[in-house]
């Protein structure tokens, strides 16, 4: 025992030792780390050349992040090898504790811009989970939260910080926050990181350092901009207020506006638009871009042509709309093209978007048909084809998109598919922001009529057909919705021929443009992904509440509606008798007898009124306990004669007090016959003390039990203590205590009869 003692001892001993010597590593790496970045840190405004070949290793980084980085040039030595523009420009600053707005083409590494920042940042203020939140990073979208989350595993993994992936989902929220306090990195997005601010109890974010927007533009739109200025009530105040919390903004197409920058305290940003002065335009150079005209009855036709020709390829199709998406996607299947068809959607549950997303990564060739929500930072490994089925609603949106491939130093191809009422419009906008899109011509022999098959296999399909009127429907809506009225005119579009198209027999109704029309763009953006069946199910669970609150209280809303209902019809002959759950309607004249008898033979002093009274007269009739008509002196006070004007409710109370005043009278004799019973209990006992033998432990009983009922004695005269008295010999005597009882429960029903009464009166 000895021998472990002196082992644990001196093995606590090197522990010790141990963890004294890392920590003074970490201290004196930290202390280089300072002055370094106080010493290379560039004067604001400052940009470094373009195209440089520039290895991580040469800022001020720690060696867990170094470390971390070459982790990642194993995986992928593309993306951690050297620095892009971006990333070179953006980390200096960011090392300093400058808030950064940065924009720069699709693929060209921001992720990384900011997460070596926070990694740094962290490990100089020497945060551990103690601490909580130290970073958090908003995202619009689930599927690029959890492409940035991957890549924080990747490159944090020598870091000894804790991260945490909020995104959404009914079942993962409990499990959520139980953890999300004790996260130094938060990564998800705007709505899921709101809900547990406003809902978990120990998520504090008073220690917050540095928040991160990436593709701010949209996340400052008026989809997210209501959750921002909430989220931003419960973090720390920024640099323009005269805190200390950090903020960089993200994006491949920037916002400059005053007030974005001001709702988020931005203080001195440093802007760094690598690309800006590029005249190649916001897209990559390796980006090959074209466009085709196409009527809009041959949309699908044109589609699914493509796909047809490009089996070996990996592809992106957008559409507008997650109806068409799933119409799309319903559509094509059952015509078997040849390669594997993937949808991803708003609509779809976080599952199931999270399964296809990573099962897309996965393919070497595919087809996925997605809205927008796929349009924004997502890095999808070797996309050969961007298709966008639908126009973009402006410039910012198709640079989104086309970026989901060229990725980095990779090429791709895009192509847009336009109207011929959105040519001039779209080649207009192309013109002013610079970007080269050369127009293609179709080939006839590569076309693939689909409508048919269409119209067939709507038709052996009600889901199927619903669809296809939703998806209908849904593209007017977006159309309608377009801001730039000079490149989508919803008047000029064919609608029977575009109904035909997608397998309808017959256009639908566009009755529902009218109301559009009536209404803001805002109010219409706002409601366009109402999520309809939650708040369906919020007005069925408010509509349970009220019903079991109506349940307790003895009725339930048929019952009010009936009694709204005999209030109206109180003039007719009719007289309407009611249970809990049921009613049943009877004539005057089919009214079933009542044994008057058998109703009151299991109460004691109760009188029972019964209403006879018809629309013409209001006569009461009072009845004793037998049975018979009552003589005494409450028949008055039920008895209303015709035209007499005497008021109900002050008969009612008076009534009320003289049944209180004969219960208080049978209150006092029950508690003078409970007093006794109690003495000759106690007399009892005593009794049975002195026939026991003489022993010290019996006279101690026996003084034990004489000192309670002296006590309870005392106390009986005061009746506020009866309970007590009662309840201290509870075990002494069952007969007793069934005839207490039976007394108490004598009262109690006597008084819940007299106030029933007067209830039903």
């Amino acid at each position: 025992m000895a021998k472990y003692k002196k082992n644990y001892a001196s093995s606590r001993r090197n522990n010790r030792g141990l963890v004294e010597t890392q920590s003074t590593r970490i201290d004196a790496e930290i202390k280089m780390l300072m002055a370094r970045i106080e010493e290379e840190t560039p004067d604001r405004g400052f940009v470094p050349p373009l195209n440089q070949s520039t290895p991580f290793r040469t800022f001020p980084l720690s060696q867990n992040t170094i470390r971390g980085l070459e982790e990642g040039i194993k995986a992928n030595s593309k993306k951690f090898k050297n620095m892009t523009d971006i990333q070179s420009a953006c980390i200096p600053h960011a090392l300093a504790g400058r808030d950064i707005l940065g924009a720069a083409k699709t693929g060209s590494g921001k992720t990384l811009a900011f997460l070596v920042p926070i990694l740094e940042k962290l490990f100089r203020s020497r945060v551990t989970s103690i601490d909580g939140p130290g970073a958090l990073v908003l995202s619009p979208t689930r599927e690029l939260a959890v492409q940035i989350f991957q890549v924080l595993r990747t490159i944090g993994s020598f870091h000894h910080f804790s991260a945490g992936l909020l995104v959404g989902g009914k079942k993962e929220f409990d499990e959520e926050q139980m953890r999300v306090g004790r996260m130094n990195i938060i990564i998800g997005t705007p709505g899921r990181v709101l809900q547990h601010l406003e809902q978990t109890a120990d998520f504090n974010v008073d220690g917050l350092q540095i928040l991160v927007l990436d593709e701010a533009d949209r996340i400052l739109d008026m989809g997210f901009r209501d959750q921002m200025v909430r989220i931003l009530d419960y973090l720390p105040p920024g640099g323009r207020d005269g805190g200390s919390r950090q903020t960089m903004l993200f994006s491949a197409t920037q916002t400059k506006r005053v007030a974005d920058l001001a709702a988020l305290s931005l203080y001195k940003p440093e802007y760094i638009g690598v690309h800006d002065k590029v005249t190649t335009g916001p897209t990559p150079d390796s980006l090959q871009q074209s466009y085709v005209v196409v009527p809009l009855g041959n949309k699908l036709d044109i589609v699914f042509s493509f796909v047809k020709s490009h089996l070996k390829k990996k592809t992106i199709i957008f559409f507008n709309s997650c109806s068409q998406v799933r119409h799309a996607y319903d559509l094509f299947c059952p015509m078997q093209p040849g390669v594997p068809l993937l949808a991803l959607h708003g609509k779809q549950k976080q599952e199931r978007r999270t399964r296809v997303y990573f099962d897309f990564l996965q393919r070497e060739s595919a087809v996925l048909f997605c809205t927008d929500v796929a349009a924004r930072g997502l890095d999808f490994p070797n996309v050969d084809w961007v298709v966008q089925a639908d126009a973009p609603e402006d410039k910012e949106m198709y640079i989104h998109r086309v970026g989901r491939t060229a990725r980095y130093t990779a090429g791709g191809k895009a192509m847009l598919c336009l109207l011929p009422s959105e040519e001039p419009g779209m080649k207009k906008m192309f013109e002013e922001a610079k970007i080269p899109v050369k127009k293609l011509t179709l080939n006839p022999s590569k076309a693939v009529v689909v409508s048919k098959k269409a119209c067939g296999i709507v038709a052996s399909k009600p889901e199927l057909n619903a669809l296809a009127k939703k998806a209908f429907k849904s593209y007017l809506r977006s159309v309608f919705l377009m801001p730039n009225k000079e490149i989508f005119k919803i008047e000029e579009l064919p609608y029977e021929e575009y109904a035909a198209s997608l397998g309808l027999a017959a256009a639908p109704s566009v009755r529902f443009l009218k109301e559009l029309k009536s209404k803001s763009r805002d109010d219409l953006r706002s409601s366009k992904n109402v999520n309809r069946k939650l708040e369906k199910l919020k007005e069925q669970i408010k509509a349970d509440k009220l019903k079991k609150r109506m349940e307790k209280l003895g009725m339930n809303i048929d019952q009010m509606d009936n009694n709204a209902k005999r209030k109206r019809d109180d003039d007719n002959d009719i007289l309407i008798m009611k249970k809990r759950d049921t009613e049943h309607q009877f004539e005057p004249s089919e009214l079933p007898a009542v044994d008057i008898n058998a109703v009151t033979s299991s109460r004691s002093d109760k009188r029972i009124r019964i209403d006879t009274s018809s629309s013409r007269s209001n006569k009461h009739v009072v009845f004793d306990d037998d049975g018979k008509e009552a003589d005494d002196d409450l028949r008055h006070v039920s008895r209303v004669e015709p035209g007499a004007s005497q008021n109900i409710a002050e008969a009612n109370e008076d009534y009320l007090r003289r049944v209180k005043a004969r219960l208080a009278a049978n209150k006092e004799v029950d508690k003078l016959e409970e007093q006794d019973r109690i003495r000759e209990r106690h007399k009892l006992k005593k009794m049975k003390a002195k026939s026991v033998d003489d022993n010290d432990d019996d006279e101690g009983e026996g003084v034990m039990v004489t000192l309670a009922a002296s006590d309870v004695e005392s106390d009986n005269e005061s009746s506020s203590n009866e309970s007590d008295a009662q309840n201290s010999y509870s075990s002494d005597s069952d007969s007793d205590d069934s005839e207490d009882s039976n007394s108490h429960a004598d009262v109690k029903a006597k008084e819940d009869m007299a106030l029933a009464m007067i209830r039903n009166s």
